[in-house]
């Protein structure tokens, strides 16, 4: 079941639905035959850039089961096409002899979307061993997008990587931040305790404080809790 966490969880932060269990995977059998050929051209170009089809593909069924036009769906698609294509171009820039999974170029459009800058992304690379990057890029998205800034949603997953943090719990820091956030607190105490919660590895400054600082609290006030 893990395996398949990290494509469901990027294309749920992309906005699109996955297929469900069970489903033939043809998009023939799901799509009407009009959007079928309304959005084939955007798919082909897709495929032949080699660019990650299943974000395009969802987003498609999200149309469908949403009862909008191909007209309107089209664009949408194309749009998103753009967006992996300029992720995986800025990647490249900073990346140039990396291979990049359609995995990892979904979850950097996604933080790129956030306003996170590809150089930022790029660091993350540097922390990682073997295992895909698709959850913490996407988790660096999501947390940028409750208001964390940049610099400091990397550093996050970054730290989580080097203390070989599972990432079934790093994709799970967005969701538990929304439980603390409903209690109306800044986004970097949420963050904080939310890292506490799932055992993640709390990096130096994180939230705007030392390691381990109680949320809410200045700087340098009241005593450190450890923080890995």
């Amino acid at each position: 079941m893990l395996r398949r966490l990290p494509s469901i969880f990027v294309v749920l932060a992309l906005g699109t639905v996955p297929p469900l269990a069970g489903q033939d995977a043809s998009l023939e059998s799901r799509v009407p035959p009009e959007v079928l050929s309304a959005v084939q051209p955007v798919l082909d170009a897709a495929r032949l850039d080699s660019l990650p089809l299943a974000p395009l593909e969802s987003k498609i069924l999200e149309g469908v089961a949403k009862g909008v036009p191909a007209d309107r769906i089209v664009p949408v698609t194309e749009r998103l096409a753009l967006e992996l294509r300029n992720a995986r171009s800025m990647l490249r820039q900073e990346l140039p002899t990396t291979p990049l999974a359609g995995g990892e170029v979904s979850g950097a459009a996604l933080a790129m979307r956030q306003g996170v800058p590809p150089g930022q992304l790029a660091r993350l690379w540097e922390s990682r061993s073997a295992q895909s990057l698709e959850i913490p890029l996407a988790v660096v998205g999501e947390l940028a997008r409750r208001g964390i800034p940049a610099e400091e949603a990397v550093e996050v997953m970054r730290v989580a990587l080097e203390a070989g943090t599972p990432m079934s719990a790093a994709a799970q820091l967005p969701s538990r931040m929304d439980l603390t956030l409903t209690g109306a607190p800044a986004p970097q105490a949420a963050l904080l305790e939310a890292l506490r919660n799932l055992g993640i590895p709390i990096p130096p400054h994180a939230g705007g404080g030392r390691p381990g600082a109680p949320p809410g609290r200045p700087p340098g006030v009241g005593g450190g809790l450890p923080g890995g």
